[in-house]
């Protein structure tokens, strides 16, 4: 009973390392919903995926990040067709076209810069502005040590660390899955031997 102990608590604690161990995840990309009418607009924006994320949208200008998806709705009143077009050509108007109210269109922005917008059959409502930051990745510091009162001080400059990014075949799961497999076998094999 006792070998099954401290292989339980062996698990235990491969587990809790296991769970512990820094793993850089990407952000996952934002979705946001932009309604669309021929009175007031690019007039409302929505964060739809990841939720309640705090964004602003002050004088039509949304900011973003790359591999952000903007979806672009028609609220027109009296069902009037819209086209949402993209003054910088990032898609046909026949792709950006809004027959219906409710008919929506998408596109994800993947490089950055500042892009212009406009509805077509409204060229005299203000345009909508959507700036595209690229994504950035953390940077890990190391400081100068800090000199002692024997050791005389030389100029130092830090160095940036950019962690290593997972590859795309390293999965947490599959490690522990095994894990846990080798622990099941263990304590099976202890338990077997009693």
């Amino acid at each position: 009973m006792n070998r099954s102990k401290s292989a339980l608590a062996l698990i235990f604690i491969g587990m809790l390392i296991i769970f512990n161990t820094p793993y850089a995840a990407a952000a996952a990309p934002s979705v946001y919903r932009i309604w669309v009418d021929d009175y007031y607009g690019f007039y409302q924006v929505r964060n739809i995926e990841p939720g309640n994320i705090s964004f602003k949208y002050e004088n039509y200008t949304l900011n973003i990040n790359v591999s952000d998806n903007v979806i672009w709705e028609n609220q027109a009143y009296n069902n009037n067709a819209l086209t949402i077009v993209s003054e910088q050509n990032l898609w046909n108007s026949t792709s950006g076209y809004l027959r219906y109210n409710y008919r929506s269109f998408n596109y994800t922005f993947i490089q950055p810069g500042t892009y212009q917008i406009s509805i077509k059959e409204e060229p005299r409502l203000r345009h909508q502005t959507i700036v595209v930051a690229p994504v950035e990745t953390p940077t890990v510091t190391t400081p100068p040590p800090t000199p002692t009162e024997t050791e005389t001080v030389i100029m130092t400059t830090s160095v940036a660390q950019t962690p290593a990014a997972p590859s795309p075949e390293f999965n947490l799961w599959y490690i522990l899955l095994a894990f846990i497999a080798v622990a099941g076998i263990v304590v099976f094999m202890l338990l077997k031997k009693k």
